[in-house]
């Protein structure tokens, strides 16, 4: 139990002396006293109650100042007082707090804060981030800066009590290619740079922002930022990582950051664009946003277990994507630092279980887009379906009635007929046919069974088939085995050979548990059994072109004997087209095996037989002993009628007109559903999108521990944070497009802010608060918090226009400055807190391959458009299984689209990205990493991309002019760093020139070698050896830092 207990002798006076040191600065509680709480205390003492030890919350005033029997946590005024003072000072490791199992100590400073706190009067706030909004003033009066602009002003104001200012404005040079990466992700061509370096009036450098803002360009560069949000990925991630089509969504967050779409209206569509009523088809491919997540289509996975991780994905990145905010620390408890609770979590789920979606298996698109040249011949398509459909209802009914007066005359026909099972001595020879029209419907089948209408020998349809080398298809397995009654059987085919692509060898194989009876005609290429032998024996030479040909062998020839059960027939060719049709055999039959004749035989297949009706084929199902007499009678009725071959001839008439009725009505249903295939088919040529639909009714309840097998939990329904308010929809169910109008309230402080920071990030190196996935109590308060404000506060004020607040940032005089700090400043601010000098680092991934195609002049400008596969090291996707791929580098444009484009990988994200620190996008990534490692240069160096960007880079400086290599050298530079070479760069640039010339001279196969690189062919006027050389001048001037770094 606490106890009180307080600080006297030496331990006090040292207290004194360090507090001493600060008590004359007003200790922050935000900046100051919170982070410590957050990180040693709220584990045990903040909001999680599941959690939280000695009843005592010290995230809350009342519970820091509550009684806990005579003595409180925090007494205001008289850090002496506070058990919480003793318990970090003691020296007792069962009262010493935090508990030195935790491995956490504070330092002395932070125990000085606390105390200061204390003494200064414990005044709690609430957590910034969870503020309105506030509309602070723009300071009026600074020493630091002439600048009138807001941004400058409020930075300013920070570095009034600094003994620095800040950093001097940066060269113009410097300035344009920052503006370029920072709004384009590349570097400015010549001529653009010297649109703007030539430029001297006063307003050259808003129009050039203007320029960029108005370039198509700006939406891919910002696209790349969102969708490493939002985990776009051409594939699903868990388990197989297959492929789904979803790169319409990329499309849209390009085109919607181009047209400057408000951010308010962004929001509403990402979250529920297929919600807002008559949406049209771009805000349905906005709501794609909800389909983006993992998923997994592997066998044997739980569709209840899925169902969690998906709902939980989806909480996770909602709070990070719109709020920034960790919503996803709640999903077993509540959250440790911040308010939500575990209800929260859930009920955020809830409004996310209204998709409809399979947990587990393929996820099939759900929207087409097709080109308006396939939409026209799509209404073609849809207009033969109306008229089949037209055709089939206007005959269908009259035909039906006929069908069924004919079918109750066949009954009322044989219904006193005498039929008895045969005999043995009843046996004849018959044609049994296997294939007409159709394949074997009792029978397992192997390969493509493609049905062609021309040319046809019997019935109305043939199996076609084409093919190169070794090729086949099959049935095995059949229900009704035909059993070898004497070694004369003949089995036939008819075949007709295509005369354009005439196949070299045919074959015939026949299956009695194993395939080795074969006989072929034409050339022996196909690799099966041993020739001259019934397992490979040679019948004849290839049929004769362009007519149909009947083919037989006997059952002698194949080494069939009497009672042997052929159950499969294959059949093969080597190269070309063929058709086959009426497959058979002639035989005496024994009738007791003829399901033609035999009521038993034809029952003992009938239940494997899906061309028959459903009740027939069910009855057949049943055991003998099962069947009621009536269901006996219904089985001998269908039988007589349509099977057996001995009924009296006016019932074969009858039957006969049956039949052909039955085939007009079926030629009515063929043709309404060929229209239908062909719309469908047509549909898979469209480009397509993964899209929300509403309408699943999934309840949703709290998960204790996050545990999808515990049931045990709460069932709720959508509602927004309880901290945060409550939705005002009246008796209604809230739904998804309620969460996106409560996002973009003025009653929810975060998206405004989230956004804002996510946005000053990109144009100065760090967020004003730096953690950019969480503005709660892990993350860290804004080193500028009313700069963030105001930004924010004008953001939504002038309608969330995205492109006003990137101007309003990239016109500062902060973003102008230089990024070169002096020695003081680097000293006094290492981190660039207070932003006196601009921030430098390298440029994303993607940027880093545009900037290398751009200035090589390969870069294909089209935005938009499917995912593309660039060059990619072979076997790289070796372990992607489920099913086994390889990547196939694409041809032509598509080598040499922009990064973005790439086709993204979850598991084997491209090897190029990932050495440049681009994420694999199994979860939301707010910011990446930024590391220096030696794949980096040696990608630069060898990815065939690079190396063949530098030897077209090399093929332009060559072409450029004929003047010599300095003039050449300059050009070079100029192209990739927008500057001129200093004497050394181009000393260094001449040696190595010289050295590379000399080599290649010398060794003209490792030349040929570099300039083959690529599927660009180089030119054939110019030296190879001087190309070559070229080249790596080009190599070593795309390797360098400044090329692809942001300064």
């Amino acid at each position: 139990m606490l106890q009180k207990v307080f600080l006297s002798g030496p331990i006090y006076f040292f207290n004194f002396l360090l507090l001493s040191h600060i008590s004359n600065a007003e200790v922050d509680f935000t900046n100051d006293v919170r982070p410590i709480l957050s990180e040693y205390c709220f584990h045990c003492h903040g909001p999680d109650k599941s959690t939280r030890k000695a009843k005592l919350r010290l995230d809350l005033s009342e519970g820091a100042l509550r009684d806990l029997g005579g003595y409180s946590a925090v007494v205001p005024g008289n850090p002496e007082d506070s058990e919480l003072v003793f318990r970090l000072h003691s020296d007792d490791k069962d009262e010493l707090m935090p508990p030195p199992e935790t491995g956490k100590r504070l330092s002395e400073k932070q125990k000085k804060i606390l105390e200061e706190w204390i003494k200064q009067g414990a005044i709690y706030e609430e957590h910034w981030s969870f503020l309105p909004i506030d509309t602070p003033s723009v300071p009026t009066q600074s020493t630091k800066t002439k600048s009138n602009h807001p941004v400058d002003r409020f930075l300013a104001k920070k570095l009034e009590s600094e003994a620095y200012s800040f950093a001097q404005p940066t060269e113009k040079k410097t300035l344009l290619r920052r503006l370029y990466f920072d709004l384009l992700g590349m570097p400015p061509t010549p001529d653009e740079a010297n649109q703007f370096l030539k430029d001297k009036s006063d307003t050259a450098y808003d129009r050039l922002v203007d320029r960029l803002l108005a370039d198509q360009r700006f939406g891919e560069r910002m696209a790349v930022h969102w969708l490493d949000l939002v985990r776009y990925s051409d594939t699903i991630g868990y388990h197989s990582d297959n492929f789904m089509e979803v790169s319409a969504y990329r499309d849209y967050v390009i085109d919607a950051f181009n047209e400057n779409m408000s951010y308010d209206q962004f929001v509403i569509e990402n979250l529920a664009g297929d919600l807002i009523p008559e949406s049209s088809k771009r805000q349905k491919i906005a709501s794609g946003y909800n389909r983006l997540l993992q998923t997994t289509q592997e066998g044997g996975a739980q569709a209840a277990e899925y169902t969690a991780i998906y709902q939980a994905d989806r909480v996770r990145n909602f709070g990070v994507v719109w709020l920034g905010a960790t919503t996803g620390c709640a999903q077993c408890h509540d959250h440790k630092f911040d308010p939500f609770t575990i209800k929260d979590f859930y009920s955020l789920a809830a409004f996310f279980a209204d998709l409809q979606e399979k947990p587990v298996g393929r996820r099939n698109p759900n929207l087409y887009l097709p080109t308006p040249e396939q939409e026209i011949k799509l209404s073609e398509l849809e207009l033969d379906k109306k008229e089949s459909e037209r055709k089939r209802n206007l005959h269908k009914p009259k035909i039906q009635q006929e069908e069924k007066e004919l079918a109750k005359e066949l009954k009322e026909m044989l219904t006193n007929f005498p039929y008895s099972e045969p005999n043995r001595d009843e046996v004849e020879k018959k044609e049994r046919i296997f294939v007409e029209d159709s394949a074997p419907s009792d029978a397992d089948l192997n390969g493509e069974w493609k049905l062609t209408e021309n040319p046809v020998f019997s019935g109305s349809k043939s199996i076609m088939r084409t093919g190169q080398g070794n090729n086949q298809h099959y049935f095995i397995n059949s229900k009704n085995p035909h059993h070898i009654f004497s070694e004369e059987d003949e089995f036939f085919a008819y075949v007709y050979l295509d005369p354009k692509n005439p196949p070299k060898q045919i074959m015939l194989q026949f299956n009695d548990g194993s395939w080795s009876h074969r006989a072929y005609w034409g050339e022996s290429l196909i690799p099966y059994g041993k020739e001259n032998t019934t397992s490979r024996l040679k019948i004849g030479s290839l049929p004769e072109l362009k007519r149909w040909v009947r083919l037989s062998v006997t059952a002698k020839k194949m080494g069939l004997k009497p009672n042997d059960k052929i159950n499969g027939i294959a059949f093969t060719q080597w190269d070309g087209t063929l058709y086959w049709d009426k497959v058979g055999v002639n035989a005496k039959i024994d009738p007791r095996q003829d399901p033609d004749f035999s009521l038993k035989k034809w029952i003992s297949i009938a239940r494997n037989n899906k061309s028959l009706p459903a009740n027939i084929q069910n009855l057949a199902k049943k055991k003998e002993n099962d069947r009621s007499e009536t269901e006996k009678k219904s089985l001998s009725q269908h039988f007589l009628s349509f099977v057996y071959k001995k009924i009296p001839k006016s019932a074969v008439e009858l039957r006969k007109k049956l039949k052909d009725t039955r085939s007009k009505i079926e030629t009515l249903d063929i043709a309404v559903k060929k229209a239908t295939d062909a719309i469908n088919n047509y549909k898979k040529t469209f480009r397509s999108m993964l899209v929300s639909q509403t309408g699943n009714k999934r309840m949703v309840r709290i998960l204790p521990r996050g545990n999808w097998l515990d049931q045990s939990g709460e069932v709720v329904d959508p509602a927004i944070p309880e901290f945060m308010g409550k939705l005002d929809t009246k008796d209604r169910k809230a739904n998804r497009l309620d969460l996106a109008n409560w996002v973009i309230s003025n009653n929810n402080p975060l998206p405004a802010r989230a956004f804002t920071n996510r946005i000053w990030k990109m144009f100065f190196g760090y967020g004003l608060s730096r953690r950019l996935e969480d503005l709660g109590g892990q993350g860290e308060p804004p080193t500028h918090p009313k700069l963030l404000d105001h930004l924010a506060s004008e953001f939504r004020s002038s309608g969330w226009d995205v492109k006003k607040l990137i101007r309003t940032l990239v016109t500062s005089d902060a973003y102008k400055q230089s990024s070169i700090p002096t020695e003081k400043l680097a000293k006094a601010d290492p981190l660039n807190r207070l932003y006196a000098r601009q921030s430098r680092f390298r440029v994303d991934a993607e940027f880093v391959r545009d900037t290398a195609l751009s200035i090589s002049g390969l870069l294909v400008s089209d935005i938009g458009g499917t995912s593309v596969k660039p060059y990619q090291p072979a076997g790289y996707w070796q372990h992607l299984n489920f099913p086994a791929r390889k990547w196939q580098a694409g041809k032509g444009d598509d080598l040499y689209r922009r990064g973005l484009y790439t086709f993204h990988c979850r598991s084997f994200t491209h090897p190029a990205m990932l050495a440049f620190d681009a994420p694999s996008r199994e979860e939301c990534t707010a910011e990446r990493p930024r590391s220096n490692i030696p794949q980096q240069a040696l990608a630069l160096l060898n990815d065939p991309v690079f190396v063949e960007a530098a030897r077209v880079f090399a093929e332009k400086l060559l072409t450029h002019s004929n003047k010599e290599d300095l003039a050449k050298i300059h050009y070079a530079f100029q192209c990739a760093l927008t500057r001129k070479p200093t004497k050394e760069e181009v000393q260094v640039m001449t040696e190595l020139l010289s050295q590379q010339r000399k080599r290649y001279q010398e060794d003209e196969g490792a030349a040929l070698a570099l300039v083959k690189t690529g599927q660009k062919t180089y030119s054939k006027n110019i030296i190879v050896s001087e190309l070559a050389a070229w080249t790596s001048v080009s190599r070593t001037l795309l390797n360098m830092y400044e090329t692809t770094a942001r300064f």
